[in-house]
């Protein structure tokens, strides 16, 4: 083993390349697209595929593929991006996984760059998957390996959750001096294995669920879950919560009060909590975002008779909205445990300071003037349009939006408007990228109903807002390889859009507002493509 200085986002990518993972595929967004980065950089060494999918649906779907060929496979995702994949992962539950495959989610507590405040983990219960979370890179190289394993020991998809101050965090960490070797197990042709259907739809169901009801045991003897400490006042955490609580209470065994870390979060480990609940009369749970935790461990103690108390964000002893910020761990411990002292103290003055650090891609941005242009020619109209964009770049002039939702919603959301009967001009505004992930079903959809909306896209060749990271209208793939750049305005036209303008934004040439004009004036879906000049980042 070599000792390398990684963050949390570089010890998962090391991890999966000393699984021997084949593929690696992912949708832009942070947190996770830091471990994409990282097996970019390693993928001609050691031989691996990687690739910046059109959308999150489309990188689990080839996750799902590469594993059916009995081959190791990652797919990186932050959590609005889970999202997108849900409608695959509700079958790929029901189908045993052949080759291992490991989803890393990201999770954005104080949604940082995100367009909510999400706690993905309550999906696990939907989508019945395990799930787990470390504390820190070390561990989260060690999670990884393990996940590979138990993918296949148990033929299921495992996930993997992280959020962005885990992704941040730096430590030395143990890494394999082993040669890249792929794991391969050989394709998998039996039948009915990967087709679920009406017919057998159930039966899976039920073996899915003994599948996850034997997990529990693995989940109980794994040792990612570790208690220490005596005492009847007993705090139990998970993740990189877990890391905050220990700078707060100090990283030595303590004797006045006891601590339970939990490494796997879906399913938990019930044998494990209800030992530790036994010696507790009352129990913190410190996690971040929703109660997670704290609801399902209050289940386990009333299964069990526990006289313990649980105390959490249910209890108001901590908040349910952003990230959790040591002050606050530090202020519920001292409610919980009169008199405890932490070994350093924390103070709300100094929150800023433990925010993740956030590139800001965004600094040259241009939106605020094509929007200028565009106002002035729907006044010049008579005209206030209604402006609908997607998440991505059009942040920085989201305070002149009417409305923004998920990637690819704009056009449909402009459109809902439009056939409700709003007088104004519905407008909606994307990006390239988000053109690729979602926007062609809500395109073709406006299309086949005669809309009268007018689409913008702002086209700069990247996804721009998480990195410059390259998309199908780009001409070249992530390794930098030359590639086909599918274009915008020939798509369109393919999908029945007849009104396709192409424009530059140049404050000197009075061509754009012209167009906009032009456009405005037309009662029929009508397309106004942006070129901008914006370099894709090496």
């Amino acid at each position: 083993m070599t000792l390398k200085k990684l963050n949390g986002d570089q010890a998962l990518a090391w991890g999966a390349l000393s699984s021997g993972i084949k593929l690696v595929t992912s949708y832009p967004g942070s947190p996770s697209s830091g471990t994409v980065e990282t097996l970019i950089s390693l993928a001609k060494k050691h031989k691996i595929y990687v690739e910046w999918s059109s959308n999150e649906k489309v990188a689990l779907e080839m996750s799902i593929g590469a594993s059916i060929a009995g081959r190791r496979a990652l797919v990186c995702t932050k959590s609005v991006g889970l999202n997108a994949m849900i409608d695959p992962l509700m079958a790929l539950n029901l189908t045993p996984v052949h080759g291992g495959l490991v989803i890393l989610l990201g999770d954005d507590p104080g949604g940082y760059g995100s367009q909510n405040d999400q706690d993905s983990r309550n999906l696990a219960d939907l989508l019945e998957m395990p799930m787990m979370e470390p504390v820190c890179p070390a561990e989260g190289y060690a999670m990884m390996r393990e996940a590979f394993n138990v993918s296949e020991k148990f033929n299921t998809a495992m996930i993997i959750r992280e959020t962005r101050s885990f992704s941040q965090q730096e430590e030395p960490v143990p890494v394999s001096d082993k040669p890249h070797q792929e794991a391969d197990l050989g394709l998998s042709r039996e039948p009915w294995r990967f087709v679920p259907v009406p017919i057998n739809v159930v039966e899976k169901h039920r073996i899915l669920h003994e599948r996850m009801e034997a997990m529990v045991s693995w989940a109980d003897n794994t040792p990612y879950n570790k208690a220490t400490g005596t005492g009847v006042k007993g705090i139990i955490s998970a993740g990189f919560a877990h890391r905050k609580l220990l700078d707060v209470v100090g990283d030595q065994d303590p004797e006045e009060f006891r601590l339970l870390k939990l490494g796997v979060i879906h399913p938990l480990p019930r044998k494990t909590i209800a030992e530790f609940l036994q010696d507790c009369q009352e129990a913190l749970i410190v996690e971040e975002n929703e109660p997670y935790l704290e609801t399902r461990i209050k289940a386990i103690a009333h299964d069990i008779g526990s006289p313990a108390k649980i105390y959490g964000k249910q209890s108001k002893h901590l908040s349910r909205e952003g990230e959790l910020f040591r002050w606050q761990i530090q202020l519920a411990l001292s409610e919980f445990m009169p008199g405890f002292v932490p070994v350093r103290k924390y103070f709300k003055e100094e929150e800023a300071e433990e925010r993740p650090k956030k590139e800001d891609y965004c600094a040259d941005c241009q939106y605020d003037k094509i929007l200028d242009q565009l106002e002035r020619a729907a006044e010049s109209l008579g005209q206030k349009p209604v402006l609908v964009g997607d998440p991505g770049c059009l942040v920085t002039v989201a305070d002149r939006l009417d409305a923004k939702y998920a990637l690819g919603s704009a056009v449909s959301v402009a459109d809902g408007l439009s056939k409700a009967g709003v007088e104004e001009r519905a407008v909606a505004i994307l990006g390239d990228s988000s053109f690729f992930h979602t926007t062609l079903p809500g395109l073709c959809n406006a299309v086949h109903n005669r809309s009268n909306i007018l689409m913008v896209v702002l086209d700069n060749k990247a996804t721009a807002t998480s990195g410059f990271q390259v998309n199908p209208g780009v001409g070249r793939d992530a390794l930098g390889r030359e590639a086909p750049a599918l274009d915008i305005k020939h798509i369109a036209w393919s999908c029945g859009v007849k009104q396709v303008y192409t424009s530059r934004l140049d404050e000197s040439d009075p061509t754009l507002e012209e167009t906009f004009r032009e456009a405005l004036s037309r009662h029929e879906l009508t397309l106004i493509i942006i070129l901008l000049d914006s370099p894709i980042r090496n």
